[in-house]
């Protein structure tokens, strides 16, 4: 996604969470393409200054790395600091870094599991969306934060369990907090996903064709993707798609909403 022409973040700054992978670096990378100075973030110091490197040439912003746990609000602190310290003020940032539990059963998990998801894939995101919201307010920006959220938050979805929980609980945290941020020029949205290629569907796929000798991880996924309505899976690039437009003057009427990207995976 080099040069992404159709937008202009030029003398923008960003911060885009658990960014060195997936969904996030597909965001990240999307950003720098539009010129925008980027902070990468992930708990590992080696990924983000990797991604950081790799990223660096896509457009004519600055591009840093910061290793932070969004699951530690001190490390969220720092994260804000840290960005706000290199590029003086923060136009956007989205919060994607989220964690999968390993569980089989609400019932069966224990209460430091449920700790840990939340942790990261809700407190983080309002945290940090408070510190961010606080720095705009100061400064007057006229700011966007975007938050990642799923259709396992949906009711009709089924058994997601604290994954599922979470991206309900995000679904929420968009909608009310928009509403009092709206008043200051901040705007506060959603991207929903479906079924998105990344690393955790390759994880599942591999398990599902461990069990499966006939077919394999690629063929699984390929399968996935055709039973959706437009035919295929969702790939990171659609979800920087969707937060550059939303982060942008095209979406300045826009607050509040959660953009399903998800192939029409939403109408079944």
């Amino acid at each position: 996604m080099v040069g992404h022409t159709e937008y202009d973040y030029g003398d923008e700054s960003a911060i885009v969470t658990g960014s060195t992978k997936g969904i996030g670096r597909g965001i990240a990378e999307g950003l720098a393409g539009a010129d925008a100075n980027v902070v990468v973030n992930s708990r590992s110091e080696s990924e983000v200054t990797s991604v950081a490197d790799e990223l660096a040439d896509h457009g004519s912003g600055e591009v840093i790395g910061v290793a932070a746990d969004m699951g530690d609000p001190g490390d969220i602190e720092r994260l804000v600091e840290t960005a706000i310290d290199a590029f003086g003020e923060i136009d956007l940032l989205v919060n994607n870094a989220a964690v999968w539990p390993n569980e089989d059963s609400l019932v069966d998990s224990d209460i430091e599991q449920w700790d840990s998801t939340m942790d990261v894939n809700v407190r983080s995101q309002y945290y940090a969306a408070k510190l961010v919201a606080a720095h705009m307010r100061e400064n007057d920006i006229e700011g966007s934060i975007i938050n990642h959220t799923s259709q396992a938050g949906d009711r009709r979805t089924g058994p997601f369990g604290m994954y599922g929980i979470s991206k309900t609980s995000i679904n929420g945290l968009t909608w009310r907090m928009a509403q009092e941020l709206a008043e200051d020029g901040i705007r506060m949205n959603a991207i929903s996903t479906d079924v998105t290629e990344t690393h955790q569907t390759w994880v599942e796929a591999e398990a599902e064709a461990e069990n499966d000798p006939d077919r394999t991880a690629e063929e699984i996924l390929r399968a996935r993707g055709e039973r959706r309505p437009i035919g295929r899976l969702g790939q990171p690039e659609d979800l920087a798609n969707a937060v550059l437009f939303l982060a942008s003057d095209k979406a300045s009427y826009v607050v509040g909403d959660i953009l399903r990207v998800s192939g029409g995976g939403n109408l079944e």
